[in-house]
């Protein structure tokens, strides 16, 4: 029979530990027992991933493989190597059944026997279970570490230097000189020079200064954060947000139903590490306060307008999405409305030329969408015939991507 293996482990810890190792080994020596044919491009491994989420990429070949026909048989240690999650579980067994395609735990085998089953539902929940202790134990523990003085981001923002725990000295950031230097800068320009963002980008991509990924153009929401967070005035601060489900998801994938948006906490439940200060406490008071005046006064503050077509247009000149934009004229009345492209915009799309490509009228085009979709509704025959279509494009893609 062709077989094929499948191992995985969540952290790159596990991976060093021959976690892998392990688990390969009595993989293969359960192919070899049992006579099966297994190639080397059959052999999956996910490391580094969690359990609990299905976006993993050897897991996807795994599941192309087998929806191709290629496999007989797909091997797994154990349950808790496929998904930690029991209807994740459920459903990769369902999907492996359909194909044809049997699957086996070597270190506890499973078979369609009912007590086979409850055990299965029990180890999922007990996986699970264990999922959400580690989660808690490892939550409380940075939050013990931060209220100690510890800096548990990892990370250091930039402008700092982050230095790991040594020696009973707790982990910390000290100052790096030359980014300091830009952060101070930085400040100056929006505070003296009341300039906005946008031309702090303008002048960071025409001068000498490099974000630390090395770019020409720095993100916008980089140096916003450099204006706005309180650790630059001698105090950062954790346990700021929480994540929780958005109220509209936008994917329906994996992830789906997670905690993916983050909102902030209650300013009583930050907690407080003391780090060097780039500035004074007055300089980043200004600065919020200059930063809420640019908001006010921008013009892309224009949250209440509601445009049909949003997020789903694509400029057919230079390819990038396309984005409603209302101009006014008298207080509160507005005079044009537009579709327009990001190419326009060389800054932030870092490009020699502006699109040349029209604006859309949103008006004149949303009418017309608007018109085609109502009458595909309206004619069930011509929906239906448009659906067949769309379904033999993407089976022709399909053949294409499998023959390549």
């Amino acid at each position: 029979m062709r077989a094929a293996v499948y191992a995985r482990v969540s952290t790159e810890r596990q991976g060093r530990d021959q976690t892998i190792d392990s688990q390969l080994e009595a993989l293969r020596g359960w192919a070899a027992a049992n006579g099966h044919e297994l190639k080397s491009n059959h052999v999956f491994i996910d490391e580094g991933y969690s359990g609990s989420r299905l976006d993993r990429p050897a897991l996807d070949r795994l599941r192309d493989a087998a929806r191709e026909g290629e496999l007989d048989v797909v091997a797994v240690y154990s349950p808790d190597r496929l998904a930690r999650r029991y209807a994740y579980q459920v459903l990769l067994l369902e999907e492996f059944r359909r194909t044809g395609c049997a699957v086996e735990f070597v270190h506890r085998p499973i078979s369609d026997d009912p007590h086979d089953q409850l055990l299965l539902q029990i180890q999922g929940a007990v996986a699970e279970y264990e999922r959400a202790v580690l989660g808690e134990r490892f939550r409380r523990g940075k939050l013990q570490k931060a209220k100690a003085g510890h800096w548990i981001a990892g990370q250091a923002p930039y402008g700092y230097r982050y230095v790991s725990a040594r020696d009973a000295v707790p982990a910390h950031l000290e100052i790096d000189e030359a980014e300091a230097e830009v952060v101070r800068m930085l400040y100056r320009w929006l505070i003296d020079e009341r300039t906005t963002v946008r031309q702090i980008l303008k002048r960071l991509a025409a001068g000498p200064w490099r974000p630390r990924c090395g770019k020409r153009l720095w993100s916008n929401c980089v140096v916003h954060r450099i204006l706005s967070d309180p650790v630059y005035s001698g105090t950062g601060y954790a346990n700021r947000h929480l994540f929780v489900v958005p109220r509209k998801p936008r994917s329906t994938g994996p992830r789906a139903g997670t905690p993916t948006c983050r909102q902030p906490r209650p300013r009583e439940e930050w907690i407080p590490i003391p780090v060097p200060a780039i500035i004074d406490e007055s300089t980043h008071q200004d600065a919020k306060s200059q930063l809420a005046l640019n908001s006010v006064l921008s013009f892309r503050n224009n949250t209440r307008n509601e445009y049909l077509l949003r997020c789903l247009l694509t400029c057919r000149s230079c390819g990038l999405a396309m984005y409603g934009i209302t101009s006014y004229g008298k207080p509160g009345r507005a005079v044009h409305r537009y579709y327009k492209c990001h190419g326009k915009d060389t800054v932030a799309r870092d490009r020699a030329c502006r699109c040349m490509q029209t604006p859309a009228k949103v008006d004149e085009l949303d009418a017309a969408v608007w018109g085609h979709v109502k009458a595909l509704l309206e004619d069930p025959a011509a929906l239906i015939a448009r659906f067949e279509e769309l379904a033999r494009l993407s089976d022709s893609k399909d053949d294409g991507r499998a023959a390549v």
